[in-house]
């Protein structure tokens, strides 16, 4: 099996990810975008499509909140998380889901959000417009108590002209333009209606400037749909003329479009939405970019929309050729490639010879690739050739008959350098369907949250689904059900998990006990865990409310008072994803239930004896959150993609706080560990130099350090933020211990790689030992190697018993955990758990 497992390894080492062509935003439903630079960078303000929750908005529009989004090449889009809800702002109705078409602009070192809702109140009809202020683009926005007096519609559009006047634009009654004071939330003067457009329903309004000219654009039912169209005038407030049309009707009868227009580095962009992703019900839609242009004498010409988009596409990613820029008449077509989960994408059906598909502006730099990769199936066997537009034959794959996705690989006999456009076309063979294709090793550019997508390693290594299935459920029931179970239930609703050999409970146990549960969707497993978490181990009331006792005995009775800031960083993600998975109507308020181990915690800010889990001086999570624990950090507490999970749905008006926290904590993992040997102690100071305490649990690499290559492998994998060093460290780790002995590298080191002078004990032994616990998380750093190695870590993790050592030590707890931990990562199933659309 091994020389199986290194054969593929090379066809396998890498996944791509999804570049940003049409639509942009590819995890949720966006629309109504608006555009703009902020800090030299793109943001883009969308309204965000949900399906509807209550049964009036059923066939309606549906929105609850507003996201933003950042990029400084429009390929490649961050997601900076929630910075409205409509549960947080005091003059709207919270059960509206009315956020509809926002704006954003900047004055005077301040962001100003605007937004139209429905009102609170009895009575209360029709939508106003609020403002929510901020000082970066991103947030955190802070909503005014009331809506701006006199803007009574939708579709709220700033424009501050180069005098420092702003402006309001809206949708209301027609289309209406009102002076702003300076204080940005008041009207400086009576609305006034925009005349002279056409005939027909108008909305969306969305005003610019260039060369000293004034634009006016909005959507237009021109006949059945909205085209975007547009008139110019030598003032903000008009007279307009009107021009034309910017947008035709969507061909598959999109009934709305809604747009923005911004220059950015010398090009004009239009911004607009489109139902991709929903063709069935127009209602839930999706952003779009494409390039603008202006006549000689101002005037705008008319956008084609392209699935192609904007930027440059690099030719060692996934080139996702669906998105193409040409496609030839017949023998060709696009579909979902799950019609079930239409956010996996599209793939490409070839069913003629010779039929084609071009991608235009692929970057294939200065060296020259060496291998194409393509992830392709055909029931038949094909063969596809890839050549430049010009004619220029790069290479042919061929794919092997099969009902399955694979991804094949071959040698490129003809490369390319530099940008060109890219054609694929069927050569020879049967049906053939294409996901992605590539060149040379494809990094992962992208995690999940952008994608939507893990990597399966051990199906890459050559082992079987059916085996990996088997295998994950054998474990969990290791676990949860087997003689040697962690898991214990207590009557009819309560159940704890048990550290066996110290013969307590502890919140780390309990809080990955319900991170398992949520992740293999048993919500019978988490409601029970976190029922007996919160009756015995969580102070209700007192300095530590909110917050958990860490250790207790099996009947509830707590060992200690204090909490262990790692049980509440799983609790509060458990408990989104929960939220996410399962709503928060069926017996158990998951998300307020975070929400409140949130609040609870940063609420301690300036108390004696307790403090918030983050110490806000560094943003860094706490050893404990008191004054001892609180001066220094545990690298294995550092899971940088839970605080993005945070930001995104917590809810708690501090999305960009957990972000930051997110950005720190990748900081200073790379501090902490060892530039040698990729080893970092159990603690370390904030700076990430050692606590130097001479004491024995501290400044080596011990226990707790064995978590740190999986969230490392976590981090890459659903977030991807630091890549390259991810990359360089799993490969670090992984090579210290190989050159142990993969088969014989122990538990404890000091970080330069020495033996440690003393050994830590565990369950009245001490001994160093090959443990099983670090057996699984140096393979599961395996998803962000970049060598051949994992191959050996892989089948090692494959084929270790969990049994009683030779001396009758046996770790059900925390070698369990760990080894069912690095199964889930391994096998893709250690996933994002997205809110239910």
């Amino acid at each position: 099996m091994k020389g199986i497992h290194q054969i593929v390894f090379l066809l396998f080492v890498y996944a791509g990810s999804m570049m940003a062509q049409n639509p942009i935003i590819r995890d949720h439903f966006s629309a109504d975008p608006t555009a703009r630079v902020f800090e030299g960078k793109m943001y883009l303000y969308p309204s965000h499509d949900i399906p509807s929750p209550i049964e009036r908005l059923k066939e309606w529009f549906c929105m609850a909140d507003y996201h933003v989004y950042s990029s400084d090449d429009l390929v490649d889009w961050t997601d900076h998380g929630v910075i409205v809800t409509q549960n947080r702002i005091p003059w709207v109705q919270p059960d509206s889901y009315s956020m509809w078409a926002p704006d954003c602009v900047y004055k005077a070192g301040k962001y100003y959000f605007y937004f139209p809702s429905t009102p609170r109140g009895e009575g209360k009809r029709g939508f106003a417009v609020g403002v929510a202020i901020a000082d970066k683009p991103y947030g955190p926005f802070v909503p005014q108590r009331r809506a701006i007096e006199g803007v009574n519609g939708i579709d709220p559009c700033v424009l501050v002209d180069r005098d420092g006047q702003s402006y309001i634009y809206w949708a209301g009654r027609g289309l209406q333009v009102a002076k702003l004071k300076e204080n940005m939330v008041e009207l400086a003067s009576d609305p006034m209606q925009i005349e002279g457009m056409p005939d027909g329903f108008k909305e969306g309004p969305f005003a610019f400037e260039r060369n000293g000219k004034y634009y006016f654009t909005f959507p237009w039912v021109k006949d059945k749909t909205e085209t975007l169209a547009y008139a110019m005038g030598d003032s903000p407030m008009g007279p307009f003329e009107f021009k034309g049309i910017i947008m035709d009707e969507s061909p598959s009868g999109c009934w709305t479009n809604h747009h923005s227009i911004v220059e950015y580095k010398d090009q004009w962009y239009l911004f607009y939405h489109h139902n991709d992703y929903s063709p069935e019900f127009d209602k839930n839609r999706s952003v779009r970019i494409d390039s603008l242009s202006f006549n000689a004498d101002g005037t705008i010409q008319k956008v084609i929309p392209t699935l192609r988009g904007v930027g440059i596409t690099k030719a060692r990613s996934r080139i996702q050729i669906d998105r193409y820029s040409q496609i030839s008449p017949t023998g060709v077509s696009i579909s979902f490639i799950n019609n079930s989960n239409k956010f996996e994408g599209w793939k490409s059906v070839f069913t003629r010879k010779k039929a084609w598909i071009r991608y235009n502006r692929v970057d294939f730099g200065k060296e020259p690739v060496a291998t194409i990769r393509v992830r392709a199936k055909s029931e038949k066997g094909a063969t596809l050739l890839l050549s430049t537009s010009e004619g220029s034959r790069i290479g042919q794959i061929s794919i092997p008959k099969s009902s399955d996705w694979m991804e094949v690989t071959t040698t490129v006999k003809n490369a390319p350098t530099g940008i060109c456009d890219l054609q694929c076309s069927l050569f020879k063979g049967g049906q053939v369907e294409v996901d992605w294709l590539g060149f040379d090793a494809l990094p992962w550019d992208k995690g999940a949250f952008a994608t939507r997508k893990y990597r399966n390693l051990f199906a890459e290594l050559g082992y079987k689904e059916t085996d990996i299935n088997a295998k994950i459920t054998s474990v969990f029931n290791d676990l949860f059900s087997g003689p040697n179970k962690i898991y214990f239930e207590v009557g009819d609703s309560l159940a704890y998990i048990s550290d066996l050999k110290n013969h307590d409970v502890r919140t780390e146990g309990m809080s990955y006990g319900m991170m398992i549960a949520v992740q293999f969707d048993r919500q019978d497993i988490f409601d029970r865990l976190w029922r007996w978490s919160k009756k015995y181990m969580q102070h209700q009331d007192g300095p530590l409310k909110g917050y958990f006792a860490w250790s207790c005995q099996t009947d509830g009775k707590r060992n200690a008072q204090g909490p262990a800031s790692d049980g509440e960083l799983y609790y509060v993600t458990s408990l989104i994803f929960a939220s996410n998975r399962w709503g928060n109507d069926t017996g158990i308020n998951y998300l307020a239930e975070a929400q409140n181990i949130l609040d609870c915690s940063m609420q301690k800010a300036g108390m004696d004896r307790v403090s918030p889990l983050i110490n806000l001086q560094h943003q860094l999570i706490t050893f404990t959150p008191d004054p001892w624990g609180g001066s220094f950090t545990d690298p294995s507490y550092h899971v940088p993609a839970f605080y993005e999970v945070w930001a995104r749905w917590a809810e708690d008006g501090r999305s960009s706080f957990w972000r930051e926290c997110a950005e720190k904590s990748r900081a200073y993992l790379r501090k902490c560990i060892h530039p040698i040997t990729g080893l970092n102690p159990d603690y370390c100071n904030y700076d990430g130099t050692l606590l130097g305490s001479n004491r024995i649990i501290g400044d080596a690499f011990r226990f707790d350090s064995w978590r740190v290559p999986m969230n490392i492998a976590l981090d890459y994998s659903w977030v991807c933020a630091d890549k390259e060093w991810q990359q360089s460290y799993g490969n670090r780790i992984q090579n210290f211990l190989y050159a142990e002995g993969i088969d014989t590298f122990v538990d404890q080191y000091n970080v330069d790689g020495t033996q440690v002078n003393e050994i830590l004990g565990a369950g009245g032994y001490k001994k160093l030992r090959h443990s099983l616990g670090l057996v699984a998380t140096s393979a599961a750093v395996s998803l962000v190697c970049t060598h051949s190695k994992i191959c050996d870590f892989i089948d090692r993790l494959w084929n270790a018993e969990h049994v009683p050592y030779d001396d009758g030590y046996f770790d059900a707890y925390y070698d369990g955990l760990l080894r069912l931990f690095a199964f889930m990562h391994l096998s893709g199933k250690y996933q994002i758990i997205f809110p239910q659309e």
